[in-house]
């Protein structure tokens, strides 16, 4: 008797697998808070991988964000060309989340499993 070496959490899934609320929860996994939908809801695995992915890359963003707008408050007090630096460079990084954000669905509704990079070793941790 062999057994399949995938197991039923890491077979592939394809499009045609997701159902119409699969693909609802896999959206909702990539905005900011809303990723606690398909985390607390489902209970398939796939779904459940996107939305720990989802809420790591939230967690992540927010830090980021916050550290960003610290700094870049105490620095404005200095300088305005550090406050438009700050500025820039938080609208930049705005722009990334929601770049890798539309990158992430795109993925998980094709039905791939595409960790974020150095993000994706926190996912098996939860």
């Amino acid at each position: 008797m062999t057994t399949d070496p995938l197991s039923a959490e890491e077979a592939p899934v394809t499009p045609e697998d997701l159902n119409e609320e699969d693909k609802v929860m896999l959206v909702f996994s990539y905005l900011w808070v809303l990723a606690l939908v398909p985390f607390m809801v489902t209970r398939r695995e796939y779904v459940r991988w996107h939305a720990k992915q989802g809420l790591i890359l939230c967690g992540v963003s927010c830090l980021t964000f916050l550290g960003v707008i610290f700094v870049g408050a105490v620095l404005a007090t200095l300088s305005r060309v550090f406050a438009w630096l700050f500025a820039f460079a938080l609208i930049n990084l705005v722009l990334l989340y929601l770049a890798l954000a539309l990158v992430c669905v795109i993925k998980a509704m094709r039905g791939e499993r595409w960790p974020v990079p150095f993000l994706g070793d926190l996912i098996e941790k939860i």
